[in-house]
C-alpha cells in the first residue's frame, strides 16, 4: 500500500465520526477474500480495523462492539478513506496547511498509541487497589450533594405571603387552608442560580416540616412554605460503570503524564535540537 494511503489511515481517528455516507464495497462482491473492504485503490483488511479501533476512547470501543459495532465501524472507516481520496483528487493534497495538519493527525495518533502501550487504559481498570485508594482519597468527588425541596403556597404581594407565614408560625392556621399546596421538585445548593432562595431553604438549622424563615420568590411569585425533604449527601457506589469510568481515567491521568514526559525525554536524547 502507497505512503498516501498509510498517512490517510493513520488519521481515521481524527475523522471517524464525521462520516456520513457509505459509498464503496464492503465485504462484498469485489473485496478480496480476507479483506473487509474496498475505497477505490485502497484494500481494508481486519487488521487495520483492528489498528484504528485500538486508538478510540473507552465509550467508543463500546460503540463499536459486537457484530454490529464492527459493521458500524468498517462503515465509518470506508467513509472517511472517501472522503479523504475526494480531497486529494480535488488537489487538496498539494495544499501545504493540508500536508501540515495530516502530520499533526499522525502524530497525535502516534502518541495516543504509544501511551496507550506505555499505561494501557486496562491495566488500570484492572488495577482495583489504586482506584480504591483514588475513590476513597476524593469521596467528595464522587458523592451527591444534599438535596432539598419546598412545599408551599403561592401570593402575588409580599403582605399576603409574610402574613400568611406568621399565621403559620403561630399556629393559626394551616398550608392547605391558604391555598394549592405545590412543592419544587428535589434541587442541590446554588445560591448563584437562586440567590435569595437557596440561601432560606438550605438553611442547616431547619428540618423536615421547619417553616422557611421568609417568602421566596419563585419566578414571579411568592411562596411561603416549610421544607419537605431533605437527602442527605449519598456516596456513589464505586462499583457503579460510570464512576468506574471516571476513576480510571483520574488514576490514569498522572501515569500518562510521566509516560509522556518520559518519551519527550527519550525522544530529545535521540534526535538531539540542531542549530540551523
Amino acid at each position: 500500500m502507497n505512503g498516501s494511503a498509510s498517512r490517510r489511515r493513520a488519521s481515521f481517528a481524527a475523522v471517524i465520526f464525521a462520516a456520513a455516507a457509505l459509498a464503496a464495497c464492503v465485504e462484498g462482491e469485489g473485496v478480496p477474500p480476507g479483506k473487509v473492504a474496498v475505497v477505490g485503490d485502497v484494500v481494508l483488511g481486519p487488521e487495520d480495523i483492528a489498528a484504528i479501533k485500538a486508538q478510540l476512547g473507552a465509550y467508543a470501543q463500546l460503540r463499536f462492539a459486537g457484530q454490529e459495532g464492527r459493521a458500524a465501524l468498517v462503515e465509518s472507516v470506508v467513509a472517511a478513506e472517501l472522503l479523504a481520496q475526494e480531497a486529494i483528487d480535488a488537489g487538496l493534497g498539494d495544499d501545504p496547511r493540508v500536508e501540515w495538519a495530516v502530520l499533526e493527525e499522525i502524530a497525535e495518533v502516534q502518541l495516543a498509541a504509544e501511551l496507550e502501550r506505555r499505561v494501557p487504559r486496562q491495566s488500570v481498570a484492572d488495577d482495583t487497589a489504586a482506584l480504591r485508594a483514588y475513590y476513597d482519597a476524593h469521596l467528595d468527588e464522587f458523592t451527591t450533594p444534599e438535596r432539598r425541596n419546598l412545599e408551599g403556597v403561592y401570593f402575588e404581594t409580599a403582605k399576603d405571603a409574610e402574613q400568611a407565614l406568621a399565621d403559620l408560625v403561630a399556629g393559626r392556621t394551616t398550608l392547605g387552608a391558604l391555598g394549592e399546596v405545590v412543592s419544587t421538585p428535589l434541587q442541590t445548593r446554588d445560591d448563584a442560580e437562586h440567590p435569595g432562595f437557596h440561601v432560606l431553604l438550605f438553611d442547616p438549622s431547619l428540618s423536615v416540616g421547619d417553616w422557611v424563615a421568609a417568602p421566596v420568590l419563585i419566578g414571579t411569585v411568592l411562596v411561603t412554605g416549610r421544607v419537605q425533604q431533605i437527602i442527605a449527601p449519598t456516596p456513589e457506589p464505586f462499583d457503579d460503570p460510570a464512576v468506574q469510568e471516571r476513576l480510571v481515567q483520574a488514576v490514569r491521568a498522572p501515569r500518562l503524564e510521566q509516560a509522556r514526559a518520559a518519551l519527550l525525554a527519550e525522544l530529545a536524547t535521540r534526535y538531539p535540537e540542531q542549530t540551523p
